[in-house]
């Protein structure tokens, strides 16, 4: 299987392709491919070349994540939807947790990649002590739905969740605050790895998710339609992240899935 990519593969010469919507570039990067976004952007689903292979399916590090575009986001304190969470809701953290992110599939599987700097590597729950978790959330029924864990059993989510103490990624509905459940179809895969660093705040998590796109099933997203509605949520444990208290992306931002260029 070939991991590497030709001078003439149609994926290399795409790399700088325009998005579509109001996603910018974003200067204050050091690496010109990586561009800002934005809630209410789209942006587009690259695409794989069928003769291109991951080392392993949901391999966070391979050589095909250098070749795609890259996305950044930012992530602010989620508002207080129950009363629990005012217990630790603290209403002046402002700070905006950057995202970054790369969407793509193959002719058969749907991928996200994900990666943000943490400079602890959390994998336990404990008293006073909280594993880090990243998930995303994709509305079901449009952008008209509530980002905000969606707008009631008529306006559900789908949602991939990945937390640091077990190396898998769950497959979750929900229709409002307080009604995620489980989905008895465990479709979704992943895998991650955290890379340390001398300095500590550049520590980053990588996690990669994924599912086969030909794939049916009750609150399960849709990843054959040409639109995605898509938002992020980000837990830190070392900051006493957990529940309903992290940081996430204030409002949908768009795959655009389609096949046209």
């Amino acid at each position: 299987m070939n991991r590497f990519f030709p001078t003439t593969t149609p994926l290399v010469l795409g790399l700088m392709m325009a998005v579509t919507g109001t996603a910018s570039a974003d200067h204050s990067e050091s690496n010109p491919n990586v561009t800002q976004v934005n809630p209410g952007d789209t942006i587009k689903v690259s695409r794989i070349p069928d003769n291109i292979y991951l080392r392993t399916q949901d391999d966070p590090d391979d050589l095909i994540w250098d070749r795609l575009p890259v996305y950044r986001t930012g992530l602010s304190p989620a508002p207080p939807m129950h009363p629990s969470v005012m217990l630790r809701y603290d209403p002046m953290d402002t700070e905006v947790k950057h995202l970054y992110f790369q969407v793509a599939k193959s002719k058969d599987r749907f991928y996200i990649r994900l990666r943000w700097k943490d400079s602890s590597e959390d994998r336990t729950t404990a008293v006073d002590q909280f594993r880090d978790g990243v998930a995303v959330q994709y509305a079901l029924e449009g952008p008209e739905t509530s980002y905000m864990m969606g707008s009631g059993p008529d306006n559900p989510v789908n949602i991939w969740y990945w937390r640091s103490d077990q190396e898998q990624i769950e497959n979750l509905a929900a229709g409002g605050f307080g009604s995620t459940t489980r989905l008895p179809d465990q479709a979704v895969s992943g895998a991650s790895e955290y890379f340390p660093e001398e300095i500590p705040q550049d520590s980053e998590w990588h996690v990669v998710m994924s599912r086969l796109i030909d794939h049916d099933g009750d609150h399960q997203i849709d990843l054959s339609q040409d639109m995605i509605p898509v938002v992020f949520a980000v837990w830190e444990g070392h900051h006493n992240e957990r529940d309903g208290n992290k940081k996430v992306t204030h409002n949908w931002i768009m795959l655009d899935n389609s096949d046209t260029e």
